[in-house]
């Protein structure tokens, strides 16, 4: 799937002339404007791109660049895609994969064609329901919501870690009991495990974490599970948003609609399809904006 897509990014960027301005909307770690500077650098065509996410991100602190990437890519946190804070028609190519879907608001799409530079293309990779990354994410989601209920394994170690700190021992021996069943689903959970899941991840850390805890004080050890509890609670609130957002053939239509209406043409959106195995990956946005015959 990633072969895929960063070949999709690469076409966007090949017809660019030189000197380019990109803008990445809801860039999260900058992974699509890292594709296009690299594609860009290969191509030699001098671009310049700038990346926005509504989140506190700072990729070049965070995410490994052993290309040098970031020098041709400025990030800008806490932007807000209904209010872009860039003059008009000064971009001519926007792109966004996974992201601009999350923006509700229609004055995204508006704010989005004001920036594009006349002749400029816009580029959308959208969540398809029913895709296989919407497939993926439910089946993670589910495996999350099996440990963080009230019987899973997360939520009743952090009960047994609160009832050890106060000295609750009648709810410790009750809750203790119902350690054997709650082992018993991460056990099931082991079986077929999806890469980098998240459930097991947090349940194994839990039990370790349990198992040693003579070598933790009892305020330790249950701040540090209700922070472990707390981030899986926002791995599963992230993942229920993206199955939130993602968009059917109807509302795919609706969307194209949106931006047709905000002034571009040519706006049509495809399947992005995995050809070897046949399903659907996610849908596929592209879209102009005329030429008013402003030279270039």
């Amino acid at each position: 799937m990633e072969l895929q897509l960063t070949r999709i990014w690469d076409s966007f960027i090949d017809p660019l002339q030189q000197d380019s301005r990109i803008l990445d909307l809801a860039t999260g770690n900058g992974t699509v404007a890292r594709i296009c500077a690299a594609r860009a650098r290969h191509k030699n065509i001098r671009i310049c791109i700038d990346a926005v996410d509504a989140a506190a991100i700072d990729p070049p602190r965070y995410t490994p660049d052993p290309e040098g990437l970031f020098q041709d890519i400025r990030f800008y946190a806490g932007v807000q895609l209904e209010s872009l804070p860039f003059e008009d028609e000064v971009f001519d190519g926007i792109v966004s994969q996974f992201g601009f879907e999350y923006a509700g608001d229609p004055r995204a799409t508006s704010e989005t064609v004001r920036v594009l530079a006349p002749r400029g293309r816009i580029r959308l990779v959208v969540h398809s329901r029913g895709g296989a990354v919407s497939r993926d994410i439910g089946r993670r989601l589910q495996r999350l919501r099996i440990v963080l209920a009230d019987n899973g394994i997360l939520s009743l170690i952090l009960r047994l870690a609160r009832a050890a700190e106060i000295g609750d021992g009648e709810t410790l021996r009750c809750e203790s009991a119902n350690l054997s069943p709650a082992m018993e689903q991460v056990h099931q959970l082991s079986v077929q495990v999806p890469p980098d899941d998240s459930a097991l991840f947090y349940a194994r850390e839990f039990l370790q974490v349990w198992h040693l805890k003579e070598r933790y004080r009892p305020s330790e050890l249950r701040r540090s599970l209700e922070l472990g509890w707390q981030n899986a609670r926002g791995v599963a609130m992230r993942q229920e948003q993206m199955l939130k957002v993602a968009r059917s053939r109807e509302e795919m239509h609706s969307f194209q609609d949106q931006f047709t209406t905000a002034g571009l043409e040519g706006a049509q959106f495809t399947e992005i399809k995995d050809h070897r195995k046949g399903y659907q990956i996610a849908w596929l946005l592209d879209a102009r904006k005329p030429d008013t015959g402003r030279n270039r």
